[in-house]
């Protein structure tokens, strides 16, 4: 073993790179708090400069869950599970909500996009609980 000016440090080296493994080690076996919000009671609103992935991409059949608020939802797409929102239709180029879903038989929400872009890319999506 070397007893040199070198010792010190190579000693409080040594030290460092163990209490950095030991704090990376520590931050990697620590579960995080469930960040995500609850899911609210109703989706309703109306996206105007941005729109979820989940909503962007759902079809009928599909399930989401509303990870935002009631006036400002943020739906992402799920398996479906009892709570879940289930898509029964969504119609393409329009953002009147209520005439889109008016006679989708089980319909209780609605969720609408109104693209910054064009028409072409609104969107509303009817909905239930499932």
């Amino acid at each position: 073993m070397e007893s040199g000016p070198h010792r010190p440090l190579m000693i409080v080296a040594a030290a460092l790179a163990a209490v950095g493994a030991g704090a990376l080690l520590l931050v990697a076996l620590t579960e995080p708090d469930d960040p995500r919000p609850q899911p609210t009671a109703a989706v309703t609103g109306r996206a105007t400069t941005s729109v979820a992935v989940g909503a962007r991409f759902a079809r009928a059949g599909d399930c989401l869950t509303n990870d935002g608020t009631d006036a400002e939802p943020v739906l992402r797409m799920v398996r479906c599970a009892p709570g879940a929102y289930e898509v029964l239709k969504r119609v393409e180029g329009v953002t009147d909500a209520d005439r889109a879903c008016a006679e989708v038989p089980g319909y209780e929400y609605n969720y609408s996009y109104d693209s910054p872009l064009e028409d072409s890319l609104d969107f509303v999506l009817c909905l239930r609980t499932s």
